[in-house]
């Protein structure tokens, strides 16, 4: 394998990982079908913005590159994936910590800035926590960019009426489009409290941490979490939904 090659593989291993397979999937369908793929349809084609469009368009439609090539390697690469994650979890230790102890560890607030900006249009993000506040404030601007952008978010808080206040400031923008809020269900006594702390994006990534989505919880406190991509994830959407479905989580008024 030429370097030239090697480093498309390169590039086309990180776009499969980096980006939802539906939509690889949909570019790949376009491909087959004879569609041109350009910097101006590449996203109605595959619903994928900012960004990850301008790296994706950089590798296809990059003159030096066989198209044909790099279709055959995302293919590849999908179907290999696919496979895989039927069966695997890909884990990752997630922390917040002291900034001067590097443990080759990466930290909470970028990763969670990280799984938002990877959502697209259609796909919906789960969030889990106890409390959210507006001092963690680059993680709620990136949920308000993902609003913007057609992503839909359900927000599952516990119930209180320091979580209505925090939620409201925000998400205050009378324009904004508002995530779905739930709340743990009113009449289950007050030792229920939902204490999790959990973000889903789709079904294809989560973060299960003991941080709320706070500052002192993404920037301050010591921190614990763990990343995971893989079948585990659609188990934990299914238990998320089924809450909902059976009411124990009900939308807030």
């Amino acid at each position: 394998m030429s370097l030239k090659k090697k480093d498309i593989a390169k590039k086309v291993l990180k776009i499969i990982q980096d980006m939802p397979e539906e939509a690889l999937e949909k570019l790949v369908s376009a491909w087959d079908s004879g569609e041109n793929i350009t910097k101006h349809n590449l996203e109605r084609i595959t619903g994928i913005t900012g960004e990850k469009a301008r790296r994706l368009y950089m590798l296809i439609g990059d003159p030096e590159v066989k198209q044909d090539l790099v279709n055959a390697m995302i293919v590849t690469g999908l179907e290999a994936k696919s496979k895989f994650a039927a069966s695997n979890d890909d884990v990752e230790i997630v922390w917040t910590g002291p900034s001067k102890i590097s443990v080759g560890v990466r930290n909470t607030k970028p990763v969670i800035e990280e799984m938002l900006k990877s959502a697209v249009p259609g796909e919906r993000i789960t969030i889990i926590d106890y409390v959210i506040t507006s001092n963690a404030e680059s993680i709620v601007d990136q949920m308000k960019s993902c609003l913007a952008d057609g992503v839909d978010i359900d927000l599952i808080v516990d119930k209180s009426s320091a979580n209505e206040r925090h939620l409201k400031k925000c998400f205050a923008e009378k324009s904004l489009v508002k995530p779905t809020i739930y709340e743990r269900k009113g009449d289950e006594g007050g030792w229920y409290k939902v204490h999790a702390k959990v973000i889903i994006i789709g079904d294809r990534q989560m973060l299960v941490s003991s941080a709320n989505l706070t500052e002192l919880g993404t920037e301050v406190n010591f921190e614990l979490g763990l990343l995971v991509r893989g079948p585990t994830v659609k188990k934990m959407l299914a238990l998320v939904r089924k809450m909902i479905a059976d009411e124990y989580f009900v939308e807030a008024d």
